[in-house]
């Protein structure tokens, strides 16, 4: 790219055209530290003070995304700009400052401006960009902030939390799970794809009691023993621990009295290091986001709010508070080493694989292997036999290879299923392709022909599909002489996928 080009975007900063400009500052930023000087020309020389403020918003983007090399010239040059512009462009300045990272020459040049700042529109962007750079000195100035707007209070609020979070994870150490520590009756709620909560249900760790499904895909249960222990599932895509709301207040109020209970005594005990946590709820805004935080702030100051690095995540919903943890590495699906479109979810091919009921003697194929998760996850629900993988496209073969490694007696095949002759298969394990992903379009056609090349080859068995075409492959297997035994609805995505299990002695 030349500088040519680069001057043509750094023009269309200033358009009046909203669309035109945000695409403009879009590849600019895009392009990171090679375009670093030619903004820093137009910040120290603009044509227009639109292309000033587009100029400083591009700058700080890219220092955010890491792209921005020296960023102490660039510091200081916005620094010694301060004390020159007013505004709208000195808020510009002040919010670039802010994404440059933590300095006590920044830090000193904005509560310069903080100490004598009357404006709520300048405080509020001066307290964004103290909690991205500020120490206990900028603590100190933001709680004694006079203005009561409820807008700069909330984003003195986040200030505070950003600056207390830092401070907690330099004392502490950065957090994260204690996925060994012991509990007692503690709430968990376990959540899978609709349709196979019962078979998560029939799948849980013996640490789990009382375990009743309380929505589709979602097991409620108390845990007994540790976190870590829910890692002898394989069922389950997302775990939650849940804590009852206090009675009498919701809100804010009752998420920060929460914390200051239950909520937070567990966040600690669970957390080695600092014991940060951030807030989801996708509805509220901004401001309402605030507010929760703000409210938390005044009632348990010592567990501060961290937006990018926390190690928990809560989301208030009407019922409890759940804590989703976040720094908790799940090694139950380390063996994907190479990743394909489409390939199945690990979660849903450790369903198909419980669904198969597995035996030591099966002789598993999957006609459709992909990347291999299907085949990998039937390995590691049990003994077995052989295991035996195709797909015509050579590039998936090539990554189950990867995703296979140190799994015994399979086999890989590059080949069209329904042409394949493979000896002694007694069970189908498959999640087909469906709608474009079909060479020709047509997986009607597709289904009934694998379905009739199975019956085929298999003398008796399982068939084990996630059939996007539930009510066709249903009647087919049966009319082929298959007995169905069970179907279970999977929710993904609005698309009408059912895996289902047929026998035939």
């Amino acid at each position: 790219m030349s500088v040519e080009d680069f001057n043509v975007w750094i023009r269309e900063l200033a358009s009046d055209d909203d669309k035109i400009a945000g695409s403009a500052r879009r590849r600019l930023t895009a392009r990171g530290n090679s375009v670093v000087a030619a903004l820093l020309n137009v910040v120290q020389a603009p044509q227009n003070v639109l292309q000033y403020r587009a100029s400083l918003r591009t700058l700080g983007e890219i220092a955010e995304s890491g792209g921005l090399q020296d960023v102490s010239a660039t510091r200081q040059l916005l620094i010694e700009h301060l004390q020159t512009h007013d505004g709208a462009e000195r808020r510009s300045l002040i919010t670039c400052l802010g994404h440059l990272g933590i300095n006590p020459q920044a830090e000193t040049a904005l509560l310069d401006l903080w100490k004598d700042e009357k404006r709520d529109d300048q405080l509020r962007v001066l307290a964004t960009s103290l909690g991205r750079v500020g120490s206990a000195q900028s603590e100190s100035s933001l709680k004694s902030c006079s203005s009561v707007a409820p807008l700069v209070q909330r984003e003195v609020a986040r200030a505070l939390s950003s600056i207390a979070s830092r401070q907690l994870r330099a004392r502490s150490g950065e957090g994260r799970v204690a996925g060994d520590k012991v509990l007692s009756g503690a709430g968990v709620r376990l959540r899978c794809r609709s349709g196979l909560g019962n078979l998560l249900l029939n799948h849980l760790p013996a640490t789990f009691r009382n375990a009743r499904e309380t929505a589709p895909g979602q097991i409620d249960a108390e845990l007994h023993g540790t976190l870590n222990s829910l890692f002898d599932c394989r069922l389950w895509s997302e775990a939650v621990l849940c804590i009852p709301w206090p009675t009498g207040i919701s809100g804010p109020e009752a998420f920060a009295a929460a914390l200051a209970g239950p909520a937070g005594a567990l966040l600690r005990d669970l957390t080695e290091g600092a014991a940060t946590w951030r807030l989801n709820l996708p509805n509220a805004s901004r401001g309402e986001l605030l507010d929760y935080v703000r409210a938390a702030q005044r009632t348990i100051p010592y567990l501060p709010n961290s937006a990018d690095r926390a190690v928990w995540e809560l989301r208030p919903n009407a019922a409890e508070l759940e804590l989703l943890p976040r720094f908790w590495p799940d090694p139950r699906f380390k063996y994907i080493r190479k990743t394909i479109p489409a390939m199945t979810h690990p979660p849903l091919a450790a369903a198909l694989a419980a669904l198969s009921q597995p035996g030591g003697d099966d002789v598993v194929w999957d006609p459709f292997s992909g990347a291999g998760t299907e085949l990998a996850e039937r390995a590691k629900a049990g003994p077995y036999a052989r295991l035996i993988g195709s797909d015509r496209d050579a590039a998936a073969v090539a990554a189950a290879r990867q995703n296979l490694q140190g799994i015994e007696r399979i086999e890989l095949h590059i080949g069209d299923a329904l042409k394949l002759k493979l000896a002694n298969v007694n069970v189908l394990l498959t999640n087909p392709p469906y709608g474009r992903k079909v060479q020709g379009g047509n997986t009607a056609l597709l289904l009934r022909r694998l379905f009739e090349n199975a019956t085929q080859q298999m003398r008796h068995g399982r068939i084990v599909i996630c059939s996007p075409l539930p009510g066709e492959t249903w009647s087919w297997a049966q009319e082929l002489g298959w007995k169905g035994m069970s179907r279970h609805a999977v929710g993904s995505d609005g698309h009408n996928l059912e895996a289902q299990l047929f026998r035939r002695a």
